[in-house]
């Protein structure tokens, strides 16, 4: 398939390099050309401007948050320079006020518009293990279906309505939050009680506990990564666009609140650009803190 992409980020760089892998045909762009010469160097064609990768059946943007989402694709009016049946098919995690204006200049602009935010890291892209939500004109949704299937071990379609897409990975990265929050306040309990909190997390995740999400960040909190592929300031990021979502809906969310207040404080201790995980790990400091008081 013949695909534009527009922005080489960690994520968007090994997505990029997949599809290549897979055999499909890209013509890349990104903000600071440099980032653009790995792509190049195996095989993807280099765009001058973000609109001269328009020129694709699906031209799909992996843009770092919101503010870049708007620059680089509303604020050129790109939905209404897309050539005639091409898709934009943006994988990017957006908040979901940008979620709806993405879908009002498409349908303005009268132009295939499908949102399918990814649920993985680097690594899983790079292997084409990434778990994917879908949403959008049916139509436009079963053509990228063979990019889905080239970047990702499975997908899901959450209906017609882009934003909905968006919604999806709103909600469950505001879940995985939870989990590091929740990890690290369990460890730091066991702890205080003499179980080592290693030996703790083996039994939870040997029994009922046993899911991905337990297992891969006790993990990330027990051994930190090096070079961190998501770090806590942009767990903070999601936390807040789920406040925001939640505000704009109606809906309270006690939990986000007190969620952002641990993010906001972990950042503040200097953490972060450490993985997610620090988060217990600054949980954990605390709590020893207030016991040898």
């Amino acid at each position: 398939m013949d695909v534009g992409f527009i922005g080489l980020g960690q994520m968007g760089s090994a997505m990029a390099a997949r599809l290549l892998d897979q055999g499909h045909q890209l013509t890349v762009w990104n903000r600071s050309p440099a980032a653009a010469q790995a792509a190049a160097e195996r095989g993807a064609r280099v765009a001058d401007t973000a609109a001269s990768a328009l020129s694709a059946e699906v031209t799909i943007t992996m843009l770092g948050d919101d503010a870049a989402c708007r620059e680089v694709w509303l604020d050129a009016d790109l939905p209404a320079r897309m050539p005639p049946g091409s898709v934009h098919l943006n994988m990017a995690s957006v908040g979901l006020e940008t979620a709806r204006a993405f879908d009002h200049a498409h349908l303005h602009a009268a132009s295939a518009y499908v949102a399918a935010p990814v649920f993985g890291r680097p690594a899983a892209a790079a292997s084409g293990a990434l778990d994917i939500v879908a949403a959008g004109d049916p139509t436009a949704v079963a053509r990228c279906a063979p990019l889905f299937a080239a970047l990702g071990r499975q997908w899901f379609d959450a209906g017609p309505q882009p934003h909905r897409a968006n919604a999806v990975k709103i909600a469950r990265n505001f879940l995985l939050g939870c989990i590091v929050e929740s990890l690290g306040e369990a460890f730091a309990l066991v702890e205080a009680s003499g179980v080592d909190p290693r030996e703790f997390h083996r039994m939870i995740t040997a029994t009922s506990l046993g899911c991905p999400a337990y297992v891969n960040y006790g993990r990330l909190i027990f051994e930190p990564p090096a070079n961190p592929t998501f770090p806590l300031r942009l767990g903070q990021k999601d936390v807040e666009i789920a406040l925001q979502a939640g505000r704009d809906g109606g809906i309270p969310m006690p939990l986000a609140e007190l969620l952002l207040a641990e993010h906001r404080a972990a950042v503040a201790a200097g953490l972060g650009d450490r993985d997610w995980a620090a988060l217990a790990e600054w949980i954990g400091q605390r709590a020893r803190s207030a016991r040898a008081r």
